[in-house]
């Protein structure tokens, strides 16, 4: 309970890793319906193709922002790491 009201230790790494793979299902069931949808509607290209495209890129998307968030609390992590190591100035 000491680390939590001290912010020691960050929770928000663990949440993001949720956060990413509930974007993940989300993206996948929005192209779901999507690409049934193009199939009902006889669409092949514009109902299949495209929407299977750009859940792969915003996948790659979503994945590097989720990964930008993670870097900023890992820079943390090491400059404190780093801090301790010279001791006080």
């Amino acid at each position: 309970m000491s680390d939590f009201l001290s912010f020691d230790r960050f929770i928000t790494p663990g949440i993001i890793r949720v956060v990413f793979a509930l974007g993940l299902l989300l993206l996948a069931l929005g192209t779901l319906v999507r690409v049934l949808y193009g199939i009902w509607t006889f669409s092949i290209v514009t109902g299949v193709i495209l929407p299977l495209i750009g859940m792969c890129a915003l996948a790659l998307l979503w994945r590097i922002y989720c990964e930008l968030i993670l870097v900023f609390f890992d820079m943390r992590d090491k400059l404190t790491t780093i801090a301790g190591r010279s001791g006080p100035l």
